[in-house]
């Protein structure tokens, strides 16, 4: 079994460290990749798939929303999970209506949106 692959996408480099670092400290050989923009992001996922994506819906840049839809057009099978300190209702219902299957409101706590992408990759695997 391959290990798994995991995007995370924000602008805000300390949260973005914080949460690559979560990972990293579970030992359990996932891939994690980082980009700042929502540019960054598409070019990075021209060359690889990956299994979940952790992403702002604020980015410079092309937006959450719309790189969401990209992520969901190369793989419709990414688990994604938006974050934002500011979206309104609306922002949410939307990202959810695109393929997002979480959303978190900044600031949360980063072991429970490790948890979170743990557990649904688990189930993921097993179907």
């Amino acid at each position: 079994m391959s290990a798994k692959s995991i995007l995370i996408v924000d602008d805000e480099e300390t949260l973005t460290f914080s949460i690559q670092m979560s990972f990293v400290s579970e030992k359990r050989g996932y891939e994690i990749v980082t980009a700042e923009s929502g540019e960054d992001a598409l070019e990075k996922l021209k060359s690889k798939r990956f299994d979940a994506a952790i992403v702002d819906i604020y980015l410079p840049g092309i937006s959450g929303l719309d790189l969401i839809k990209g992520i969901k057009e190369k793989n419709p099978d990414t688990l994604i999970i938006i974050m934002s300190a500011y979206a309104t209702m609306d922002k949410k219902d939307e990202a959810l209506e695109y393929g997002a299957l979480y959303f978190f409101e900044k600031p949360f706590d980063i072991k429970e949106v490790k948890k979170i992408v743990l557990k649904t990759l688990d189930s993921a695997s097993l179907t």
